[in-house]
């Protein structure tokens, strides 16, 4: 498991978005109920987290998702008082087109600790799957702009690209890392496609099992070669496993996952769970909380939850932070 001095709280505050991905469940085609975060609560929690983090010492990220999380409106100015007001650090994973805007990758610059760019494949690939012609050209121009800017103003800036490993990409990630690092990215995860948001588009477009074998057999060497040319990529042998496990369909359920001990997921509606997949099973609202001593509790909570009824995704755990995806 992860290094849990830090806590971590993924905050979904929108479910709008720019691009019509289809392997997303909020492709911005599909007909569905949309919220968005009530900037106020989201202040509230941060006040409280800043106690909670002076009285512990305790590191606090919060990671800011979608939809694509640059459309709330309230995301720059929110960011900026969680950071320079309350003393936490900040990240955002978005498709990167809001990238295209001087002042948004200014604010990033001086105000995140990292940004993760959401980029699956390159070239005819990523644009493909995402259904916007000339999207991977326009990525470059966006990343290469906020690299060189993050240079120039010696930002800490974390610049990382986050990609879904697919049937018709997964072969070309040597390549892939390769573009990556002359982009100027810093660091590189990935995840496997899944088939909860989008079903229809799962069965032919999953990993194989004979590519999953080829991959695990590579990623040694490109984690030790671009690791030398200053490109850091994550995942290790747990992450590996869950892969294995899903392309031959097998389970790995989790016995105890230590919920909310360092990592929260919150939806738009201010709901805390210990992930995303149990967002309305295992639920306190953000609004429970009123004291830094109320954040550690909440594990308890949430453990007394799982002992009163055990959610099914608890059976076949695919909660990526579990696997070390970010090892």
């Amino acid at each position: 498991m992860m290094n849990q001095a830090r806590r971590v709280i993924v905050w979904r505050v929108t479910q709008d978005c720019n691009l019509d991905c289809q392997f997303c469940s909020y492709s911005q085609s599909l007909e569905r109920i949309r919220q968005n975060a009530d900037p106020a609560k989201v202040l509230r929690l941060g006040r409280i987290l800043n106690e909670y983090s002076r009285q512990t010492g305790r590191e606090v990220l919060v990671s800011w998702i979608g939809g694509e999380p640059l459309l709330w409106p309230s995301l720059l100015d929110v960011s900026s008082r969680f950071v320079h007001d309350f003393g936490l650090s900040v990240s955002a994973t978005t498709n990167g087109v809001p990238l295209r805007s001087e002042k948004v990758i200014e604010r990033i610059v001086d105000d995140f600790a990292e940004i993760v760019i959401s980029i699956d494949g390159f070239g005819g690939e990523n644009d493909r799957v995402r259904q916007k012609p000339g999207l991977f050209e326009e990525l470059k121009r966006n990343v290469s702009a906020l690299c060189e800017l993050k240079e120039k103003r010696g930002s800490a800036l974390i610049v990382k690209v986050n990609t879904i490993l697919m049937r018709n990409n997964i072969d070309e990630f040597g390549t892939f890392c390769e573009l990556m690092r002359d982009w100027g990215v810093n660091e590189l995860t990935f995840n496997q496609l899944g088939g909860y948001d989008r079903p229809e588009f799962f069965p032919d477009n999953r990993l194989l099992v004979t590519q999953v074998a080829r991959f695990i057999d590579a990623l040694p060497g490109w984690k030790n070669d671009f690791s030398e040319a200053g490109l850091r990529i994550h995942g290790n042998d747990a992450y590996l496993k869950r892969f294995q496990y899903s392309c031959r369909d097998e389970k790995i359920p989790v016995e105890d996952c230590a919920p909310g001990a360092w990592f929260w997921f919150v939806n738009e509606n201010g709901l805390i769970s210990p992930c995303s997949y149990t967002s309305y099973e295992y639920a306190i609202d953000v609004d429970a909380i009123s004291s830094p001593e109320e954040l550690d509790a909440v594990e308890q909570s949430f453990r007394q939850m799982r002992r009163d009824k055990r959610s099914r995704f608890c059976a076949d755990c695919h909660c990526t932070q579990l696997f070390d995806k970010f090892a």
